[in-house]
Parts: structure tokens; sequence; C-alpha cells
């Protein structure tokens, strides 16, 4: 895997679609989110996973993601060591 690609944790459930809206709306076209774990994105320079939005802080931690979207609380609850 190349050090190039930024690792995106997006929430699955509820948060899915307005997430992925989000990034349509910065102009990226996302496919297969509703039949994978693996949305795929129109930059090959990004890979997105769909997570549960209470997993996404831990695997920021541990450096299974680079970074992702999820709530504070998901953060404080999982005492998860990440820049907020």
């Amino acid at each position: 895997m190349s050090e190039n690609i930024l690792r995106i944790g997006l929430p699955k459930g509820s948060l899915s679609q307005p997430t992925l809206d989000l990034f349509e709306k910065a102009g990226y076209n996302i496919h297969g989110a509703s039949r994978s774990y693996r949305p795929s994105i129109d930059d090959p320079e990004i890979q997105l996973r769909l997570i549960r939005a209470q997993e996404i802080g831990r695997y920021v931690d541990h450096g299974f993601l680079d970074c992702g979207i999820t709530g504070k609380d998901w953060v404080a609850e999982n005492d998860a060591d990440v820049h907020v």
C-alpha cells in the first residue's frame, strides 16, 4: 500500500448518507457505498472505509485509519488519543 493514500473512516448507519453527501458537495464521486464497507472514490489518493461511528476514533488511535468522521462523544467514550 502506498504511503500517499489517505485512509478515511466514515460512519455507517444513519450518518452514512449525510456524510457521503458532504463529500459529493466537495466534488468527489463515491460509488458502492450502499453495498460495501469499502466504497470507491474518484481520487486515487483516498481510501474510504464505512465503519461504526463508535469505532472510528479507536481505528484512528491504533493507526488503521489516518482520520475519520465521528462524534466527540465516541472519541471520549473510547478514550481515543486523537486530535478533535
